[in-house]
């Protein structure tokens, strides 16, 4: 069993000549390679198997879709509806009541809409030593954006902001960086929670993505509990969620801890997605149940980023 995991599914915009995302129409090229390949696993198949009730192993492909983009409603939503197909949406819900986009996303626009090497230059003179506090950059430095394809300068000017500075400081650092560019933010970003509710009224399991997509293992447990918390909660008044899954923003085994795995199995989470490039066995219903597999689309035909 396989399961694909998805951001960016769009047509291009040439205010971001820079950005990377899946065409719509490769996406669709690529559920014909799967279904061509291995099928798809039924909905029912996979609730029954993680829930408990079927031991039999499910055969084919899983599909996620990460962050809750506008895309995935305009696009995906209505390419899986039409082909019969279901999804998993996870969600990170800071923005319905902040109404702002997240932190990871301004990064993501802000490479779209200028170079890498021009971002990078500017943020490393204004970065100072002190603003790293962090005791893992040498673990984050070898694990991070190793597997994509970005533009020059791209992956550095993420990492910085992403892993390396202080949480606190980042919001102020991204704000600086637009300001110097001159650019402004969409305001039209996400997913309505309107339209969340009737992705998951035809067919769509709604998940949790935290509140604001957090490298969770810079947090202590205390900030990870509220991240959880308070993000279930959100997503259960506005829609009906079949069971709680939950899928660790960033991805990887060092984007989590043991805290992280401990709250979710306290907060009765059925599964939890991790990135990790192998299929789902077996023997991961108990072993990995919170840190579940993913391949990223690009490791697939018809998946690489425009």
């Amino acid at each position: 069993m396989k399961a694909i995991m998805y951001h960016y599914v769009r047509q291009a915009n040439p205010s971001l000549a820079h950005f990377r995302y899946l065409d719509v129409a490769n996406f669709e090229r690529q559920l014909d390679y799967f279904k061509s390949e291995y099928g798809f696993v039924k909905r029912e198949e996979w609730e029954g198997f993680f829930s408990g009730q079927s031991e039999q192993m499910p055969k084919g492909v899983i599909l996620t879709f990460d962050d809750a983009m506008s895309c995935h409603f305009d696009y995906v939503y209505p390419i899986l509806k039409e082909r019969g197909l279901w999804g998993i949406f996870y969600v990170p819900t800071a923005p319905y009541q902040s109404n702002a986009i997240l932190d990871v996303h301004r990064i993501h626009l802000l490479t779209g809409a200028i170079t890498g090497a021009h971002l990078y230059d500017y943020l490393k003179d204004v970065v100072s030593e002190d603003m790293i506090p962090f005791s893992k950059r040498k673990d984050f430095e070898q694990a991070t954006y190793v597997t994509q394809t970005n533009y020059p300068g791209v992956s550095e000017f993420k990492r910085l902001l992403n892993y390396y500075v202080d949480e606190a400081l980042k919001p102020d650092l991204i704000t600086k960086v637009a300001k110097q560019f001159d650019y402004t933010f969409p305001t039209d970003f996400y997913v309505s929670p309107e339209n969340l509710n009737v992705m998951s009224q035809n067919g769509m399991i709604i998940g949790s993505h935290t509140q604001d997509h957090p490298v969770m293992s810079k947090l202590n447990e205390a900030e990870q509990r509220k991240q959880l918390v308070r993000s279930f909660d959100y997503l259960e008044s506005i829609c009906h969620l079949p069971h709680r899954t939950f899928c660790h923003p960033f991805g990887g085994f060092h984007s989590f801890d043991d805290n992280t795995v401990n709250l979710l199995d306290e907060l009765n989470v059925l599964y939890s997605f991790n990135v990790w490039s192998r299929d789902i066995e077996h023997a991961d219903l108990t072993k990995f149940r919170h840190a579940l597999p993913r391949y990223d689309c690009n490791e697939f035909p018809h998946g690489a980023a425009s």
